[in-house]
């Protein structure tokens, strides 16, 4: 179904390093498996491939349901602790930090490299201890930070000072675009500190189906209607990720493809928020989205999928992918989108990427955050099937060519050993 083939060929995994020295990784993350968050479940996924050249991670995270054992070894490259959740969140991201500290200050520093994404004022004195005792210190980008022109000069000269000093204890700050790269430098990080390396995406598990009959049967496994066109959107049932303007946005769609189907893949009960009160917003506004989608010009065309370990089955039976965050980091599962093949239509985001998804208009559609306009780029795609076929080769090809995970992997392993050599 997919002409285009891939330069790169994924099969076999990056060669061994020249430098085979074994280096350990101390991750910071409040969140970590089975509590599903983006960052943390990405490197969870790197620690197979990179335990094999010799990098094992050390996790450091809440445990925030007594059922999670408090250390776990959950393969030979990674290792697991976890501390009861109390306090507030900065207080619990203290409580990470001085862990880690007293693990690594027990340890030499040659060979250990510390990993977080929180960088604020009770993590900065553990920092500069770990730093101190010559543990390399490397902090990866997850979300891209608005800018306030609005604010008086002199606040936004106080926030820019505030995240200087934040991340003064860091040897390297990890970008995931270009557009996160130059968001840091106008933080006052400078650029010879920052590493740009995108996320990746591994191109054999994301692929497109082999023909129509494989689609058909994945359908049936999945329940879903095996002649429908479909749309689907993949992301946490939250308001930062656009889920009230896709749903409100669908009625357009129906008055023109009657027989289109949206399938929401993503939790409603995913417990990264932490107070009562954000979880009690979080309910209001997933019931709300549940009425929305009941409404009678929905004509019950709308599924929510709830939360997938097989996020890459619902992409491969899709027909479009539709992202219309609000606010993203990257947006990966927009290049998981692409390396199955999916026509990929692109509301703009705080964040959006200038490079790292190619080029509008020929490896994905970009349209502006508003219904009229994202029903437009829908029906785009769903109603011409040889422009549909165009952007499936145009994005499979991109991802393998320039965001193969492999091409992640070997540039983490390289930032790894340059800050595992003691300082």
């Amino acid at each position: 179904m997919i002409e285009s083939e891939c330069e790169i060929d994924s099969s076999e995994s990056y060669g061994l390093s020249a430098d085979s020295s074994p280096v350990e990784v101390s991750l910071i993350f409040r969140h970590f498996h089975p509590i599903l968050a983006g960052a943390a479940e990405r490197f969870r996924r790197y620690s197979v491939p990179l335990a094999h050249q010799g990098v094992r991670y050390g996790v450091f995270t809440l445990q925030e349901d007594e059922r999670h054992p408090a250390v776990e070894q959950m393969h030979p490259g990674l290792r697991v602790q976890r501390m009861p959740a109390q306090g507030i969140p900065w207080v619990r991201d203290a409580a990470l930090f001085q862990v880690a500290s007293s693990y690594l200050s027990s340890m030499p520093p040659e060979g250990h490299v510390l990993q977080t994404s929180l960088a604020h004022d009770l993590s900065r004195p553990w920092l500069r201890r770990i730093r101190r005792h010559g543990v390399g210190c490397l902090y990866v980008g997850t979300m891209v930070g608005g800018n306030e022109p609005s604010l008086p000069l002199w606040r936004q000269w106080v926030q820019r000072l505030k995240t200087k000093r934040n991340f003064a204890p860091f040897n390297k700050v990890v970008a995931s675009t270009t557009v996160m790269a130059r968001w840091f430098e106008n933080s006052g990080i400078t650029r010879d500190r920052i590493e740009v390396i995108p996320n990746g995406v591994d191109i054999d598990r994301f692929r497109p189906v082999a023909d129509a009959f494989e689609k058909r049967q994945l359908r049936e496994v999945l329940k879903l209607p095996t002649e429908n066109p479909i749309v689907i959107f993949a992301g946490s049932i939250v308001p930062r990720k656009g889920v009230e303007l896709l749903i409100r946005t669908w009625p357009k769609v129906l008055a023109t493809v009657p027989e289109a189907r949206l399938v929401l893949v993503g939790g409603f009960d995913r417990p990264t928020f932490m107070t009562q009160e954000r979880i009690q917003e979080l309910n209001r506004f997933q019931n709300e989205m549940r009425s929305l989608a009941a409404q009678p010009d929905c004509q019950g065309s709308i599924t929510f999928a709830g939360e997938s370990d097989r996020m890459e089955d619902w992409l491969r039976v899709a027909d479009v992918f539709a992202f219309p965050s609000e606010q993203e980091g990257m947006g990966n599962v927009v290049l998981e989108a692409m390396a199955c093949g999916l026509p990929c239509v692109i509301t703009q985001f705080l964040g959006m990427p200038e490079q790292e998804f190619g080029e509008a208009g020929q490896e994905f559609i970009l349209v502006p955050r508003d219904a009229t306009s994202l029903a437009a780029g829908l029906l785009e795609v769903l109603g011409q099937k040889s422009k549909r076929a165009a952007f499936q080769n145009a994005a499979r090809r991109w991802v393998c060519n320039f965001m193969d995970v492999n091409l992640t992997l070997r540039a983490y392993e390289t930032l790894y050993r340059s800050l595992a050599v003691g300082r």
